[in-house]
């Protein structure tokens, strides 16, 4: 049978019930006893919907007692309906679909996951089903990489940094969010690529606009990571393995019984020699360049957690606690680019211990939804870089230094405590109406011990330092006459700095606080088309470091500004069937950001961090999906921006004025075609092939002036860059079993990014992916 998901819009619970909540739970299957997958399962006119899993079992949680109409549809087959009585966590038998032939191949399902309620909303939302897409990428960043207006630069070496650039900010302007706290407090040197994909449920990537229970002091974006806690039986683990000895496997068990108590455990393991091939001079051959593999480039983590809970009981629809443990190593090749020297012995260790505790509860018949997380981490970052020696490309040793270090000296550990707590509040006032508030409390505590350093007096390493960040936020969204949906919020960023100057040991305290606002605007043209609007003040506190100096070259500046920007999207929505097999959905979107009080540091030999530069970005991007019978699939996306300097503090520098923003591509673009076929082998069993190609036009990497181009500074500019993969999977449906192959780089194309750093050339990977659920 082939299955055709595209949309069903849930409406808002109705005040039904009040008190304790049940769980209603069974399975469905067709005529034959076969168990069907991805059906979908609601009850009408309420917020309760899923999908059926492999097996063909389902769970809705958190349902008031009261009467309800139970829907079950699926492509092919008749829709069940039935009234039901909730009073109780009820496991029903088996539901059993009957086929309707003449509508085998043309029914369409109305079936609404929530990454389609994400990118249905007022603010600009870029959402994604992991579970979709899993067996084709392996790093978070692979997949946020593909959605249009989202650049991630990073060179192909398993666990380096990753600068991420959302419709044209970038860097510490975007923020990342695990389940809506802010990742910088949980695992502050852990990058996004080295998380554990096989524990995420979707991904949302927020381009300007963040709602008040998410966002913080981004600039304008954020990415937030939203993980799968199932509260029933079910298993699922993977296993990938590809070129340069690369390992990556993640599992992920979790045990419920009746009574709604559930057990969480979760691993992960990550592991690369990173000995890619790249073009490199080699000093000891006459600085000739030669294709060399990466040396001293090994990287591996593992991530470990168990998480407790209850969830549907009268005094809370769900309560867990979470401890997850995370520790792992990365030798150093290069800096951010790529010198006539390597690094050969510089390295860090980190380990990591976070605690997370979450409680949920709504009130008056389901109007009032309370809410609040917890969290404390405790991180150590180990870095020794002490080596006199000069290392060729080739990886021999050529000569000594006369100081040690080869990017800067050092023999620390680094002690990293934080607490967050997020707390938050909504209120329907109606059906159509809503107030949301919430507030955020962020702190970190710095200290550490210099081994290099003989006096603990002299140490500054091992005075304390302290950041803390309150978000609050209120919100206010509302739909009227049934077409126009409208929401603003006002937001109050407080931060406190309590230190010491690095140089001097002087003490240092800095308090502020100020006023942040947005809004948004979505009007339904039609069934299907929709076009919106959003305007923001956003503000972006700067970082420690960037306060108090490194203790070197770099001097404290405690009058630092947050940077600010104002940010405007504007965009329309098309997401309808054309006929009954073939459907399209476009989006395109246009968004403008003006950027002021930029942090900036000078060039000379005593620096500063400054408020200095003014950056304008003008840009649209936009994406089309055609889906043909549910078999064929084309999904392209484009994006264009210019982003350039409008005003400059030096007056050496004003040469630079209406020039481009370095290290930031102006236009790039994404298209994926696929064909899957379900019933291949076995009836549910399903196969799918892709080729994905990706373009990246010619960029400065370095600043240039307004007379400079590829063409008389070629040294200036990244060169432009075609890339294809390619790649099959196939779900062995009954046995809970999907493998994939996947090739990237088939052609072997010279990429770079970031700073010019190499990719790698033509690499393969395999996974294997098994899941069982309802033991």
């Amino acid at each position: 049978m082939r299955i055709v998901f595209l949309l069903y819009m849930c409406m808002l619970a109705p005040e039904i019930g009040f008190g304790q909540s049940f769980t209603f739970s069974g399975t469905v299957k067709n005529e034959e006893g076969n168990a069907l997958p991805f059906v979908s399962i609601s009850l009408n006119n309420t917020k309760y919907e899923t999908a059926s899993e492999a097996d063909g079992t389902f769970r809705l949680l958190n349902i008031p007692a009261g009467n309800y109409k139970l829907v079950v549809s699926h492509a092919g087959f008749k829709t069940f309906e039935k009234e039901i009585k909730i009073s109780g966590s009820d496991m029903v038998g088996d539901l059993i679909l009957i086929a309707d032939a003449k509508d085998l191949d043309t029914v369409l399902i109305k079936a609404e996951k929530q990454s389609r309620v994400q990118e249905m909303r007022p603010i600009t939302i870029s959402s994604v089903e992991v579970k979709n897409v899993v067996s084709q990428n392996v790093l978070i960043t692979d997949i946020i990489d593909r959605l249009s207006g989202v650049r991630i630069r990073r060179s192909s070496s398993l666990g380096e940094p990753s600068d991420i650039s959302i419709n044209g900010l970038r860097g510490n302007a975007v923020r990342v969010y695990i389940d809506g706290l802010p990742m910088e407090f949980i695992y502050p040197n852990f990058d996004i690529s080295t998380l554990p994909i096989g524990n995420l449920k979707r991904i949302d990537v927020y381009k300007g606009v963040l709602p008040v229970d998410v966002g913080t002091d981004a600039l304008g974006g954020g990415i937030n990571l939203v993980t799968e806690q199932k509260s029933y039986n079910s298993l699922r683990a993977s296993y990938n393995v590809g070129s340069y000895n690369t390992h990556l496997g993640d599992f992920a068990l979790g045990l419920a019984n009746k009574k709604n108590y559930f057990v969480h455990v979760t691993g992960a393991v990550n592991y690369s020699d990173n000995s890619y091939g790249m073009d490199a001079r080699i000093f000891e051959d006459g600085n000739r360049i030669k294709r060399i593999k990466r040396f001293h480039d090994q990287y591996k983590i593992f991530f470990g957690g168990v998480t407790v809970g209850t969830h549907s009981k009268l005094w809370a629809d769900e309560l867990k606690f979470s401890v997850n443990v995370s520790g792992g190593n990365k030798e150093l090749q290069n800096g951010a680019r790529v010198s006539g020297t390597a690094f050969g012995e510089a390295r860090y260790k980190a380990e990591n211990l976070t605690a997370v505790l979450k409680y949920e509860k709504s009130f008056w018949k389901q109007r009032a939804l309370f809410s609040t997380a917890a969290n404390y981490s405790n991180q150590t970052l180990n870095y020794v870089d002490t080596t006199r020696n000069v290392y060729s490309w080739s990886g021999k040793v050529i000569g000594r230094k006369q100081s040690p270090g080869e990017y800067y000296e050092a023999n620390s550990d680094t002690y990293i405590h934080g607490w967050i707590n997020r707390s938050s509040f909504t209120f329907k006032i109606s059906p159509d109406h809503k107030l949301l508030f919430s507030n955020l409390y962020a702190r970190q505590k710095l200290t550490g011990i210099d081994y290099l350093e003989a006096d603990p007096m002299q140490d500054y390493l091992r005075i304390p330092q302290y950041l803390a960040k309150n978000v609050a936020g209120a919100q206010y969204e509302g739909l009227f006459l049934n077409r126009l949906t409208f929401s603003a919020a006002i937001k109050r960023y407080d931060y406190m700095l309590d230190g010491a100057e690095n140089n001097t040991f002087e003490l240092v305290k800095k308090k502020d606080g100020i006023w942040g606002w947005n809004t948004a605007m979505k009007y339904d043209i039609a069934e299907g088309i929709f076009t919106r609007a959003s305007v923001e003040k956003g503000y972006l506190i700067p970082q420690f470091a960037q306060f108090v100096g490194n203790g070197a070259d770099i001097v404290r500046n405690t009058d630092l500004l947050p940077e600010s920007s104002d940010n405007l999207n504007i965009g329309v929505v098309i997401s309808k069937p054309v006929s009954k097999i073939l459907n399209i959905a476009t989006n395109i979107n246009g968004f403008y950001r003006s950027q002021h009080d930029i942090i900036f540091i000078g060039n000379g030999v005593i620096r500063r961090y400054d408020n200095a530069d003014q950056v304008r970005t003008l840009g649209v991007e936009g994406d089309l999906a055609l889906t043909f019978k549910n078999a064929f699939s084309l999904k392209t996306n484009l994006t264009f921006l210019r982003k350039t300097f409008t005003k400059m503090k030096l007056a050496e520098s004003q040469f630079l004025v209406g020039t481009d923003f370095p290290n930031n591509p102006n236009f790039y673009g994404n298209s994926e075609f696929s064909w899957q076929k379900q019933g291949l082998l076995k009836t549910d069993d399903r196969f799918r092939a892709y080729l994905f190609y990706n373009y990246i036009a010619p960029f400065n990497h370095i600043t240039v002036g307004k007379g400079n181009s590829i063409k008389n500074t070629p040294e200036a500019y990244v060169p432009v860059q075609h890339r294809l993969d390619a790649g099959f999977s196939y779900k062995f449906a009954e046995r809970g079993l999907t493998a994939s192959l996947n090739v990237i780089n088939v052609f072997n194309a010279k990429l770079f990014d970031n700073y010019l750093v190499p990719r790698a050339g033509t690499n393969f990977n395999v996974k294997l992916i098994y899941e069982v659920s309802g033991f």
